[in-house]
């Protein structure tokens, strides 16, 4: 416990100040005023209680350097390879640096059954679904949890940005006790295009009503997404978008009503952005057969094919 306490203030010691004259959403430069820092976490220095009630306040826990960094640049590097055989990346593989190139489809019969590959690695697994996160997931739900078999696994070029949603209306159909688990696999600074979250948005009544009970595939006719641009929507809510220069290792943990998105990667070294997104619940809690099993369909049945990280790199997202 206390080499993990040292390893994160460590990490914390030499982390860069967030700079706030680099952050774009849709090539649109966002304001100093409507951006704040995420609040930091140190597990273990915040008992059981402590973390559900911090999660219940804030609507997140963010927990710097939680994973081991060995076990991290192992995954990283599982995927970077399999993006360098089709050509994706540059060499050296490890450093990141998209191509502009993609043979994905040429070598690839089927895009779902590739990404399903490579979101299925051991090295990766064995961090998303591992022993440091059904542990620290364990103790916030107070109860043994499971991390979803079906993995949002996001390799993001130079020009892409997500938009602001919440998670509701993928993950709630079955049980409503699920929580978002975002994990950090490169370097990911402002102008790399990091996660945010807008603040104290969990607790937004319209939001919540707007959201509670819809399903992104039975009411196709609601957006999950907002339209209202972020800087927008905070601005007028008396809000930030909260964010960080996240490490590798680093955890973002938040709830089905936390508004979300991602900052635009715009940083001129070419070096993609490798994060991915799990979902975790109490193991009691009945499991929705779309992300459970071998071979999961996912959110519409499809399997991993539904995916923007099965497109080639060279392709645009699609926007639910």
């Amino acid at each position: 416990m206390e080499l993990v306490k040292e390893r994160n203030m460590l990490q914390e010691y030499w982390r860069e100040p967030l700079d706030k004259t680099k952050v774009l959403i849709d090539g649109c430069v966002v304001g100093a005023d409507v951006l704040g820092e995420l609040e930091k976490t140190f597990q273990p220095m915040h008992d059981d209680d402590e973390l559900r009630l911090k999660l219940e306040r804030d609507g997140y826990l963010y927990f710097p350097g939680l994973i081991d960094p060995t076990e991290i640049e192992a995954a990283r590097n599982e995927v970077f390879r399999q993006l360098k055989d089709i050509d994706e990346l540059e060499s050296p593989y490890d450093e990141g640096i998209f191509s502009n190139r993609s043979r994905r489809d040429e070598l690839h019969d089927d895009r779902g059954e590739f990404w399903e590959t490579v979101s299925n690695g051991e090295l990766l697994r064995k961090v998303s679904n591992g022993i440091t996160l059904q542990k620290i997931m364990s103790q916030i739900f107070g109860a043994p949890a499971v991390g979803y078999d079906y993995l949002f696994l996001r390799a993001v070029p130079k020009g892409r940005f997500t938009h602001l949603h919440c998670d509701s209306g993928f993950f709630t159909r079955i049980t409503k006790q699920v929580l978002t688990c975002w994990i950090a696999f490169t370097e990911v600074n402002l102008d790399k295009g990091p996660l945010f979250v807008v603040e104290g948005s969990h607790k937004f009544m319209d939001i919540q009503k707007l959201f509670d009970d819809f399903d992104v595939v039975v009411n196709k006719e609601q957006k999950a997404s907002i339209d209202e641009h972020p800087v927008t929507f905070a601005r007028k809510r008396n809000s930030k978008l909260l964010t960080t220069t996240f490490m590798p290792g680093d955890v973002l943990i938040f709830g089905m009503h936390m508004l979300h998105g991602a900052f635009e990667n715009h940083a001129t070294d070419n070096r993609i952005r490798l994060t991915c997104d799990i979902r975790y619940q109490p193991s009691s809690e009945p499991r929705d057969p779309r992300y459970f099993g071998t071979s999961p369909g996912g959110t519409t049945g499809t399997g991993y094919g539904e995916l923007n990280g099965a497109r080639p790199l060279t392709e645009d997202w699609h926007v639910r």
